[in-house]
């Protein structure tokens, strides 16, 4: 299917555009980035070359972007890119045009998941971040939280194990302060001075945070901070590999307690880590990112990925003065 080609904006779009009130936020961030690279790498999507023109793939996937920050529905997406001039500036649909169907960008979604390219996306997002100097790669806060699966949570099983939902066979059930959850878990990377997310992977909810730590280290930071779930032999020795300092809290036990001065330090590294609360805070109070939107583990990185990337956006427009 052949594309259309994203920026033909007229002159009244360009007129209407000078108006600073439409939304500075969005025009700031559409400043940020080379959207073209994005755009070559979308450009596998819907690559046919004969066929009727189709939305631009760029336009497709800013759409997902304001997705994101805004809590919406593909419905609701559709219904606020025909009524909002803002958001139509942004993914650069002229005035004259229709937003694209509720549908497309469902259809949109299942393409980015079948090749595979929302890594490819937080990588460039990633590279241009560091590019403009925003990554310091003094510290890396390493951490993760449950996200509710999309379906209501299957009961227990009679015999008392944790029962599996129909619904999304690749949710799973963990324990949190107490409280059995089902779902998945997010795994971030953080960069300790710009708060910016390096790297993210998701999985099942019962899977164990330590074993997911060395997937969110960039391998560049001078030290890795996280709490005493990721105490372990194992990533204290991925750590002295790759020459990067431990800040992971220590855990003690019952025949061998903590001393004071251990102690002592696990209070000052618990100070350093704790802004990963904050980031997971945002994501979860302003994005509404609490529960799982799709089914599938598949699907649901590509959500991650893209609410990580919304969150970068928006920083990087803080952080760039």
């Amino acid at each position: 299917m052949v594309h259309k080609r994203s920026g033909q904006l007229g002159f009244m779009d360009a007129w209407l555009g000078n108006n600073p009130e439409l939304n500075r936020r969005l025009d700031k961030i559409s400043r940020l980035l080379d959207w073209s690279v994005f755009d070559r790498m979308l450009g596998v999507i819907y690559n046919s070359s004969t066929g009727r023109p189709s939305h631009p793939v760029l336009l497709l996937f800013k759409g997902l972007l304001l997705q994101s920050w805004h809590n919406l529905s593909d419905y609701e997406l559709e219904a606020n890119l025909d009524d909002r001039l803002s958001f139509r500036r942004f993914v650069e649909l002229s005035a004259m045009e229709k937003a694209p169907d509720h549908s497309v960008f469902s259809r949109f979604r299942d393409q980015l998941v079948a090749k595979g390219l929302h890594d490819r996306l937080f990588e460039e997002l990633n590279r241009q971040m560091e590019a403009r100097g925003l990554v310091v790669k003094k510290g890396t806060l390493i951490d993760a939280t449950v996200i509710e699966g999309a379906p209501k949570a299957p009961t227990q099983n009679e015999d008392g194990t944790a029962g599996k939902s129909s619904q999304d066979l690749d949710a799973t059930w963990t324990k949190k302060a107490g409280k059995y959850r089902f779902g998945y878990k997010a795994h971030v990377g953080i960069d300790q001075e710009s708060e910016l997310i390096r790297r993210v992977a998701m999985t099942p909810a019962h899977v164990h945070d330590g074993k997911m730590f060395a997937s969110v280290l960039s391998g560049d930071e001078g030290w890795a901070y996280a709490d005493k779930a990721y105490d372990s032999k194992d990533n204290r020795d991925v750590l002295q590999k790759k020459g990067i300092h431990n800040g992971i809290l220590m855990k003690g036990h019952a025949k061998r307690p903590l001393n004071s001065v251990q102690r002592k330090c696990n209070k000052i590294l618990s100070k350093l880590r704790s802004p990963v609360e904050r980031i997971f805070g945002t994501l979860k109070r302003s994005y509404r990112y609490c529960r799982a939107k799709y089914l599938g583990l598949r699907k649901n990185t590509l959500q991650l990925t893209l609410m990580c990337m919304a969150y970068n956006l928006r920083r990087m427009e803080k952080l760039c003065v």
